[in-house]
């Protein structure tokens, strides 16, 4: 399968939201142009920002690796373009990568996960 039958490019505006809290996680996304913001607590009056995601990294591939929701926003910072791969896609190109580095793939991810739990606990009132 090529690249251009099966991502998707698309342009977003700033200020835009990529993805939101809560939403379903059907896409990894790469940044190829622009600034993208992590933002946690979008939906209290209590927005903290976990990082900014720049050209060539990867996001929105937390949740789906661990089959949820988005715990967190996207939201792009300057007009970005942003190659999208679809979860099926994904899910084959990492099935198909070294078992050990699947492993440490996942791993990350789910110390990633734990880090942004307490982050997020950390910004409510007590």
């Amino acid at each position: 399968m090529s690249e251009e039958t099966t991502f998707k490019r698309r342009t977003f505006a700033a200020n835009k939201t990529v993805f939101d809290e809560g939403d379903t996680a059907d896409t990894v996304y790469v940044l190829s142009k622009g600034a993208v913001e992590i933002r946690v607590g979008t939906l209290s009056d209590n927005p903290r920002t976990l990082t900014v995601v720049k050209v060539g990294d990867v996001f929105g591939e937390m949740a789906l690796l661990q089959d949820r929701r988005h715990q967190a926003a996207a939201i792009t910072l300057e007009e970005s373009d942003l190659l999208e791969v679809p979860r099926d896609e994904f899910i084959e190109r990492l099935n198909a990568s070294d078992p050990v580095m699947k492993a440490v793939v996942n791993h990350l991810v789910s110390r990633l996960a734990e880090m942004t739990k307490d982050f997020k606990k950390q910004g409510q009132p007590h």
